[in-house]
């Protein structure tokens, strides 16, 4: 069974993923804007990975409208991994019964234009005045203007395993 590992990366970390994906899978990884309806046609299992903006797999819609046989799908973002993330993302993304995974990974601060940075502490303004916090805006008063890295090839693990026990390795 022929599966390509298709990804669109905002700073690095979908890359990254998609890449230690692709390798344990033994399959190659290619950048969602380098591949044609055509060429996904021509695999029997397409895994997407996405970053998260606003718990919007960024490009899901995209890969979706390419009609590939089987989509297995995965998402990064910089929010810890949890039952609130993973039900904020399924339920914007109208992921359903299809099979998705979340791996946390990081914010590169310093990789985004001056709009998004500029947005983006205006957010971290507007959560810091905030008299009742949920937890998601603790951590985002936390973690807006700054740069981490929570990345793992571990987080791999659980997509690899289902895609091997589906058989398209």
């Amino acid at each position: 069974m022929k599966t390509i590992v298709v990804y669109q990366s905002s700073t690095g970390f979908t890359k990254q993923y998609a890449e230690w994906i692709a390798t344990e899978l033994g399959c190659k990884a290619k950048e969602l804007k380098k591949v044609s309806e055509t060429e996904i046609a021509s695999y029997d299992c397409v895994i997407y990975g996405g970053w998260i903006m606003g718990n919007t797999i960024v490009g899901r819609d995209k890969i979706k409208k390419m009609n590939p046989k089987q989509l297995v799908t995965f998402a990064t973002g910089a929010s810890p991994d949890g039952e609130n993330t993973r039900k904020a993302i399924e339920t914007q993304n109208n992921l359903g019964e299809e099979p998705w995974f979340y791996m946390e990974s990081g914010f590169r601060f310093d990789k985004l234009n001056l709009f998004v940075r500029m947005m983006l502490k205006a957010m971290k303004k507007s959560v810091a005045k905030k008299k009742e916090k949920t937890e998601q805006d603790r951590y985002m008063e936390k973690v807006l203007g700054t740069s981490f890295d929570h990345s793992n090839p571990n987080y791999c693990t659980s997509l690899v395993s289902y895609v091997r026990a589906m058989g398209y390795n």
